[in-house]
This record gives structure tokens, sequence and C-alpha cells, in this order.
């Protein structure tokens, strides 16, 4: 098992932990491959997930240095719902088997290793039939809101901070895929547990200085989704091979480019990956119809910031790391 990350950086500050998939980053120009139970949309419409084993490897380190800057999610407000889906009444009435590997009641959970344009379903019961799916819209500074919808109507029952889903303490083993059973606003029901994990969305860990080194140079990249690929590719194992989603979508603002990439699979037994934060400075490119003669548009890196996901079971410490 190999990370690249973690073979060119010395000492260690973070302890990261596992859980392995691949899904390759592609151009947002190009169509989204597949994720298991997670429908991908088209813009102005709505979409929606299935989990794996989880192994147990070796631990991988990360060494950080510079500040790290405090983002505050978003406050989380909850909406008049449309209606209220009980939890399941008994263990007898789910498939599966109950699972060792399960969040205790009362984790937070946020959504991680869903693209952007895509949903994570929540349905009545593992494999079960869909109450309502969730869209994570991260923000330029990383903070971000995550909504519950109706399936049937479109419209938002709840909006959460990024992080605002509650375990129930609830969960099945059903051959390759755990379910968690979660309550999201006034909404019960179980999503996979390949796609939920604890996170602190206030923790961003400046890893800006690690990457340069890593990579010896500061890159640079035509689209952001290109100099993103470049960074995952510094985190990211080859064996399990790592899923990465580019969870927060390309923006621009203010002459800072942002895009957020969740990288998910690390051979490690405590915490899944990270979620990074991504800003680089744009030159060049056309600034009208007319300007045939203008130099290429060139993203140039300016600051990652990593914060830590962790396994449902072992959950977040108040400074970050995986317990």
């Amino acid at each position: 098992m190999t990370n690249n990350f973690a073979t060119g950086v010395a000492g260690a500050a973070l302890v990261i932990a596992v859980l392995a998939l691949f899904v390759s980053l592609r151009d947002d120009n190009d169509p989204a491959p597949a994720q298991a139970d997670v429908t991908t949309v088209a813009p102005g419409t709505t979409s929606a997930i299935t989990a794996r084993p989880v192994p147990t490897t070796a631990s991988n380190t990360l060494t950080v240095s510079g500040t790290v800057p405090v983002v505050t999610a978003a406050p989380e407000t909850t909406l008049a719902p449309t209606s209220t889906i009980a939890t399941t009444d008994t263990a007898d009435d789910l498939p599966g088997e109950p699972s060792e590997f399960g969040p205790a009641a009362g984790t937070q959970l946020g959504v991680v290793g869903v693209r952007h344009n895509s949903l994570l379903n929540v349905r009545d019961a593992p494999n079960g039939a869909i109450v309502a799916t969730l869209n994570l819209r991260i923000g330029g500074q990383g903070d971000g809101v995550l909504q519950v919808r109706d399936p049937d109507a479109d419209e938002v029952v709840a909006s959460l901070g990024v992080d605002g889903l509650t375990a129930t303490g609830r969960s099945r083993d059903l051959s390759t895929t755990t379910w968690l059973e979660i309550q999201a606003g006034p909404i019960f029901g179980w999503a996979s547990g390949a796609y939920l994990a604890p996170l602190s969305p206030d923790i961003r860990l400046n890893v800006t200085g690690e990457v340069t080194s890593q990579l010896g140079r500061t890159p640079t990249s035509s689209t952001l989704t290109g100099l993103g690929n470049t960074i995952a590719g510094v985190f990211k194992s080859e064996e399990p091979p790592s899923d990465v989603a580019v969870s927060g979508a390309p923006g621009e603002s203010g002459g800072v480019a942002r895009i957020t990439i969740d990288v998910v699979g690390l051979p490690d037994d405590s915490l899944r990956g990270y979620r990074l934060l991504i800003t680089a400075t744009s030159s060049g490119g056309s600034s009208g119809d007319d300007d045939t003669d203008a130099e290429p548009q060139t993203f140039t890196l300016q600051g990652v910031f990593a914060t830590p996901l962790c396994y449902s079971e072992r959950g977040v410490s108040d400074s970050g790391s995986c317990n």
C-alpha cells in the first residue's frame, strides 16, 4: 500500500483513516461516472447512494504547518416540513444484520465523497423507498449548507450545517454495503455509510507548504478541476484506490478561484480521508468574444486547507483529529 503524501512528509501531527473507494476526478464539462445510489442531475433538477467494507491497515501521518484558519459553518435553520418520516419500528423489519462498526447515537455526520451535482438518497429502510434526498452546497470559504429535500415535490424540507445529520445508533450490513439510520431535520431514514462521516467543519489545516514540497513546485493548470486533480494526487492512495470527488463546484470571485475536493479511501484505520479546500489565482484568458489574441487562462495554486474525514464509529475530537 502506498500513499504519495505520507511518503514525502516528515513527522506526525495527524493520524488518518480510510475507506477504499474508486471514483475518478473529471473535468466538470465531462459527464460524471455513476456512483452507487447517487444520482447525477442536470442544473436546476434533483438527483441521488451504497457502501463497502472498511479496511483496517497501517496508519499514515501528515505534518501540517502554518496557521489553522477557522471557518464557521453556516447556521442551522429548519424550514416547515412537508412531512415527517418515522423511524422503522423494529429490527425484524430490516434487511441485513446489525453492523459492528456503526456510529453511536447522537454522532454528528456529514455527506462526503458525493459530487456537487449529485444528491444522496435517504431511504425508509436499507435499499428501501426514497423518502428524502440530501444536497450539499459548499461555499467559497469551505462552509456550506446541507439541504434536505422532498424527493417528490423537490421542496427543501430543512437546511442544516454541513455536519447536521444525526446518527440514531442503528446500522445494518447488507452484503458489501453498510447502511446507517440518520435524522436529517424532520426526516428519519437510512443512507449509505460509504458517504457519511464525522467531520469538524470549522477545522481547516493549512497544508499548502507540504503540498508544494511534495510536488517540488507550485502547480498550475488551465482548469480548476485540473489543478484539483494534481492536488488530490498528493493525498490519494494507489492501493486501496481512493475515491476522489469534486464536492464543491469550481467558482471564482474577487480574483480568487476555489474548488472543494473530497479524497476518501487511504490505507489507515482511523481517518478515511480529507476534504480539501483549494484556492488559486487566475491569469490570462479572453476578456471578450473578440479577444482572439488573449493568453490561455492559467490557475496557480494559492492555498490548500484540509478537513479530516473520520470513520463514523471513531468520531472526531475537538481538535479535528479522529478518535
